[in-house]
Parts: C-alpha cells; sequence; structure tokens
C-alpha cells in the first residue's frame, strides 16, 4: 500500500486544477445576476423539459401538450430529452433556467473528465491528455452549442463511449461492451438523434483505427437501439408529419479560420460577417490545437488515424451539417494529445505539456467564455423573459378553457417565444425547429385568410402593430359542425384549398370517409378540455362530421358510448371524426403511438446492460 501513497496528492492536483478551471470558465453563467441561458435554451429546451417536469411529478406523462401550435405531439418529440437519466434529477427538482445551466455545465465536466480517461489510456501522458481534454469538453463546440442542449448531452458523452470501447479490449470484454452500448444508449436518450448516430459512425472509424472488432460493434449498436427504442420508435412517425425549419447546416468552409483565430468572422468583436447562424460557425478549441495536431503527424501511425478521426467527421460536417462538428474536435484533442507528447519528447523537457496545459486553460476560458457571446447571454433571465412571461401568466383564466390565444409567429412580446407551455396559456404559436408540415401549411396561409384563425378557436388575437391583445368576436368553438363537407383526395388539394376555405361552412375531409349524412342542424352542447384530450357532448339526426381544432396526428382516438370512431384528417390541418346520430358524448384521447411496447423494450434492455455492465468477472 505504501507504494502506492504517492500518486494520490497528485492526482488531486489535477482534480483541482480541473476543478479551477472549470470555475473560471463557468464563474458568470452560473453566478452572474445579469448572465442566463439564451436562444434555444431559453424558448425550446427549458419551457419543454419544465413542463416535462411538472407532469411527470404530477403523475403522468405528456404524451401532447396544448399550449403550443395549438397543441403538439411532446413525447415524440426526441429533443425534450424526458428519458435522458441524467435530467432525471433537474426533473425531480423542478427544471429552471438556471437548472438548464446546470445541464450545461455537468456536461461539460463529463466531457472533459472522459476525453481525459480516454487520452490519459491513449498517450499514458496525463498532463497532455488533460490539456486535450480541455481543448474538447471547454472547446468551441461546446461554446457555440450552449444553447442546443440534447447537442452538448450526446457529444460529453463521446468520450466515454471510445473509453469503454478501449477497455472492452483490455479485458472483461462483455462487461465492457455493455457499458459502451449503455452510453450509446444515453446519447440516443438525449434527444440529439443525429449526434447520437454520428457517434455510432465515429465509433466505428475509432474501431477501424484501433482495434476492429465486428462483433463487439453490433452488439453495442444493437444493444443502445434497444435500450433507446422508447425515443426512436415514436420519432419515427414524428418524422413522417414534420417539416424542419432550417434544422441543418453545413459548416461553411470560411468557418475552418474560426481553428485558428477565434475572431475571424468577427464573432468576439461583434462584427460578426458568418453565415445566418453564429453557433454553426464558430470552432475554436485553442490556439495551438492545429499546430500541436500536425505536430503529432511527424508519427506515421497517427496519419490515418488523422484521416479517420479528424478528415472524414470534417466531410460530413462540409456535406451534411455543422452540428456534427464534435467528432472531429475529438479526433482533433487525440491528435493535440499526441502532439504535445511529441513536443515533450523532442524537447525532452517534462515542463512542456505543463506550459501547453496552462496556455489551453487560459486560451479557451477567455475565447470561450468570458468574450464569447454564444457561450451564454449577457442579460438576466428577467430582462429577456421575465417581464413577457409575467404578462402571458395574466392571461391564465382570462377566457374560457379551450379557447386559444393567436400569437404571430416568432413574436417575442411574452419573452420566450414558448412561454405560454410555462403559462399554461393554449396557443397558435411556439418555437420547434421541427413542426408538423401540414400545421405549417395552415399557418402560412392564415395571415392571407383570418378565417382560418377563427378556425382554430383563437377567441383573442395578439396585434404586433399595437402589442396589444384583441378580441376575436368571430372564432369559433374547439368543436363544431360544419353544415358542408367535401372530399379531397391529397393533402396538395387540401392545401390549395386552405386560401379560399371558410372553416365555418366547409369541412376538407381527406378520403377515403364515408357515413356522413351532413346535419346542418347539428350542434355541440358542451366541451370540456383537458391536458391531453377533450369530451364533446353533442345532437346530431343523422352520422355527421364532428370538426376539432386540434392538428391531426396519428395516435388520436375517437369513441361515442364506448364505440371506436376513426379520428380522420380535416381542413389539412386539423381533426374531426363522423360522429353517430342522436344525442351523444364523444370522448377524444391522445396516447403515443408504440409507447408502450417501446417503453418496455426499452425498460428490459437497460435492465440487461445494468447487469451485465456491473457484473464482477474472475480475476
Amino acid at each position: 500500500m505504501a507504494k502506492h501513497m504517492p500518486a494520490a496528492p497528485a492526482a488531486w492536483r489535477w482534480a483541482a486544477f480541473t476543478a479551477f478551471v472549470l470555475v473560471l470558465f463557468y464563474w458568470t453563467p452560473l453566478l452572474a445576476p445579469d448572465a442566463t441561458i439564451q436562444w434555444n435554451a431559453l424558448h425550446l429546451h427549458y419551457p419543454a423539459q419544465h413542463y416535462f417536469s411538472e407532469q411527470v411529478r404530477a403523475g403522468h406523462l405528456p404524451h401532447w401538450v396544448n399550449y403550443v401550435f395549438a397543441g403538439f405531439p411532446m413525447l415524440s418529440d426526441p429533443q425534450t430529452g424526458g428519458f435522458y437519466p441524467l435530467n432525471w434529477p433537474f426533473f425531480a427538482a423542478g427544471v429552471t433556467p438556471l437548472g438548464i445551466q446546470m445541464e450545461i455545465v455537468l456536461h461539460a465536466v463529463l466531457a472533459i473528465w472522459g476525453a481525459f480517461l480516454l487520452l490519459r489510456r491513449l498517450t499514458a501522458r496525463t498532463a497532455a491528455a488533460l490539456a486535450g481534454a480541455l481543448s474538447y469538453g471547454l472547446g468551441g463546440y461546446f461554446a457555440s452549442h450552449s444553447s442546443h442542449v440534447g447537442m452538448i448531452q450526446a457529444a460529453a458523452l463521446l468520450p466515454w463511449l471510445l473509453y469503454c470501447w478501449e477497455r472492452a479490449g483490455a479485458g472483461n470484454r462483455l462487461v465492457w461492451l455493455a457499458r459502451a452500448a449503455a452510453v450509446a444508449g444515453a446519447c440516443f436518450l438525449t434527444g440529439s438523434l443525429g449526434s447520437a448516430v454520428v457517434a455510432l459512425l465515429f465509433l466505428i472509424l475509432f474501431a477501424v483505427w484501433r482495434r476492429m472488432d465486428l462483433v463487439g460493434l453490433a452488439m453495442v449498436v444493437l444493444a443502445s437501439l434497444a435500450v433507446s427504442t422508447v425515443v426512436w420508435l415514436p420519432a419515427l412517425t414524428f418524422w413522417q408529419y414534420v417539416r424542419p425549419a432550417g434544422f441543418l447546416e453545413a459548416l461553411a468552409p470560411r468557418a475552418l479560420a474560426t481553428l485558428f483565430w477565434p475572431d475571424a468572422l468577427g464573432l468576439i468583436t461583434g462584427a460578426y460577417r458568418g453565415g445566418a447562424d453564429p453557433t454553426r460557425s464558430y470552432l475554436y478549441s485553442g490556439l495551438l490545437l492545429v499546430p500541436l495536431a500536425a505536430f503529432a503527424l511527424r508519427r506515421q501511425d497517427l496519419r490515418g488515424a488523422a484521416l479517420l478521426l479528424t478528415g472524414v467527421p470534417l466531410i460530413l460536417t462540409l456535406v451534411h451539417s455543422a452540428d456534427h462538428w464534435f467528432a472531429a474536435a475529438l479526433g482533433l484533442s487525440i491528435l493535440v494529445t499526441y502532439g504535445i507528447a511529441e513536443l515533450e519528447i523532442h524537447w525532452r523537457r517534462e515542463w512542456v505539456p505543463l506550459l501547453v496545459l496552462a496556455v489551453f486553460a487560459l486560451d479557451l476560458c477567455a475565447s470561450n467564455s468570458w468574450l464569447n457571446p454564444l457561450a451564454y447571454a449577457r442579460m438576466s433571465y428577467q430582462e429577456i423573459s421575465g417581464d413577457g412571461e409575467k404578462a402571458m401568466q395574466s392571461l391564465d383564466g382570462t377566457f374560457s378553457r379551450g379557447l386559444r390565444l393567436e400569437v404571430p409567429d416568432g413574436f417575442a412580446l411574452f419573452g420566450s417565444l414558448n412561454s405560454s407551455i410555462l403559462a399554461h396559456v393554449e396557443s397558435t404559436a411556439g418555437y420547434n425547429p421541427l413542426q408538423l408540415a401540414a400545421w405549417r401549411d395552415y399557418r402560412t396561409a392564415a395571415p392571407a385568410n383570418r378565417k382560418l384563425v377563427d378556425g382554430l378557436s383563437a377567441a383573442m388575437i395578439v396585434s404586433p402593430a399595437h402589442e396589444q391583445i384583441l378580441p376575436n368576436g368571430t372564432y369559433l368553438p374547439r368543436a363544431y359542425f360544419a353544415p358542408h363537407v367535401a372530399g379531397v383526395a391529397s393533402l396538395d388539394e387540401s392545401r390549395r384549398l386552405l386560401p379560399s376555405l371558410d372553416p365555418a361552412a366547409h369541412a376538407l375531409v381527406q378520403v377515403p370517409f364515408s357515413g356522413v349524412l351532413q346535419d346542418p342542424a347539428a350542434r355541440v352542447l358542451a366541451i370540456s378540455v383537458v391536458e391531453q384530450g377533450l369530451r364533446v357532448r353533442y345532437r346530431a339526426v343523422s352520422p355527421s362530421l364532428l370538426k376539432v381544432a386540434t392538428p391531426f396526428y396519428p395516435g388520436w382516438q375517437a369513441r361515442a358510448d364506448g364505440e371506436s370512431l376513426e379520428v380522420l384528417r380535416v381542413d389539412h390541418a386539423l381533426m374531426g371524426a363522423v360522429v353517430p346520430a342522436g344525442e351523444h358524448e364523444v370522448v377524444f384521447a391522445f396516447e403515443t403511438k408504440h409507447f408502450a411496447a417501446a417503453a418496455a423494450v426499452s425498460a428490459l434492455a437497460a435492465l440487461g446492460l445494468l447487469l451485465a455492465g456491473l457484473r464482477r468477472q474472475p480475476g
């Protein structure tokens, strides 16, 4: 035991140094009163996680949320991250803007820790490994994507995936493969499914370089997909119905200049001249990054690694999406670590890696946190969103449940673009890079045909010109009967008819449908709206189409007196059902398709990986 005593203080010194750097990097966004989250973290992740937490603590899962886009399939959207285990403590405590910032910091710590373990195992150089780890975990990807919570969570897990794979080749193979599969599955559970796929592709590239094991790779891929079934299976349906709004953007070649200088595109000085989205144009991970990575190529055995781990991911970002840069960033961090080791050998000075480590730490703190506008907002949450959020909350109870507020898309009068979720006010607007395609068509046609807004049960309308909320005297109820029903053969046909549609007089129903003898005098007697459904009592003398001002999406079910009814697509984007004659109550309820089966598969796979990953092996 005495022989191991000297190692402990050294380990504590490295840990203390890392903690000190993290404090320097995140002190302001965590503790300063004039700093908070911004952009997607503010508008998308915080409201979604807050609502998910609120609903789970109330005892049920939010399959559907009523408060944005006139209704939205929340549990089908993977971006919420509701099933990612490292989010659960925040859900249990209640999600706040500071909580979202703490999620970001937690994953920076994980990225550094995982990268350090991986790089030290590859090079056996502690100081060099820590410098490489800082270049990754505090690098340009984590700084620029600080508002994309799911992306940085998945990126933070990538080094752990490679570390588990590397350990599997040194013994206890099945145990470490199970751990690798658990990490890969967690990448999917973050909700950033594109990042998770890239992580698996990078694992394959890493395996080609270090140790090819086709059986092991197949086990990791299949087990990770099994454990994350609860996320990706509903997402498969979701993607069939959504239309991305600028979701993917390839890396602009000019952004590569930020590898050498953080202000190459004018971001730091406020004269930005890059692409439309600066979060996809900032790559800086240290002034020494590229020179040290190049210096590592003195070793011929690393040239293949450079091509696999940096060249291939770089091409992927240039032709597909800049959001995948984290893979190339980790490849560069691997080369940097080897480059520092080569520098130490070349100069034969033990202090060289320590000096490089100090330069990286100071450089990254200054460039990627203290001076970088992408890292966090330089205003308080109250300044950005607080007053608007209070204004939205004041509307709760102003008008009857089941009626909506019409807000122009992208209008930030109420702070967060999804403040209606936080305030529990039903709204026609919202923010999400992924929106239901037919809903976008309907919203696009609405400015030229204001009757479509009436058809959304919008009892109050925000006037952007006067920043006032005005009553809408022509709104239609949440559920109603139109006197005339017409069939349309396709979505293209119903889209063409939207500009001239009067929802009060006509209903467009996608064929085939049957059984309609529309009663022009049919009446809705009562409507009761709940979180994930509604009840409608009506009277009709013949089977008639009941229109419901809620977006059509698979998973909606309708029953009248115990009898199942087919839910139809109505008016291109909304839904309805042909209800039987007489006076009845029809109940509409939503549950994510295949959710129960997907959750069962994920639970069983997670249990299997837990037992395998914790199993003790002889010796």
